[in-house]
């Protein structure tokens, strides 16, 4: 009964063996997969943070790029209010102040040396004098 008892035990010992070999061989492969898929998250995840930044400096440049543009509307509605009494202004004096506003008129819209020359030859000779 001994002798038998021992030759059971080595029948389960050779294949004990193999599903423990067969277990580590799967075992090693899924590790495998595994930290491929990590490399291949983290590569990732620093692609991702690298692009963050590029991100944030964009957000950055457009809010600040808003904030002009805004201020900008602003100063242009201003600019355009202040044009229009003006040119009301304009409109409703005579004379020398006329003359004077005219010349705001040519400040505030940027008037060149050669629209500036045209605009008084227009006018009655001597006005500008």
């Amino acid at each position: 009964m001994g002798e038998l008892l021992s030759n059971v035990e080595m029948e389960n010992v050779p294949r004990t063996m193999i599903f423990y070999k067969q277990q580590h061989t799967f075992i090693t492969k899924e590790l495998t997969k595994l930290k491929a898929t990590r490399e291949t998250l983290e590569q990732s995840l620093r692609e991702k943070e690298r692009n963050e930044h590029v991100y944030l400096g964009e957000v950055t440049n457009l809010r600040q790029e808003t904030s002009r543009l805004i201020r900008n509307s602003t100063r242009e509605s201003a600019n355009l209010e202040y044009l229009k009494n003006i040119v009301l202004r304009y409109l409703k004096s005579s004379g020398s102040e006329r003359r004077q506003i005219l010349l705001a008129i040519f400040t505030v819209l940027e008037f060149s040396d050669q629209e500036r020359s045209s605009v008084k030859h227009k006018l009655a000779p001597g006005w500008f004098s």
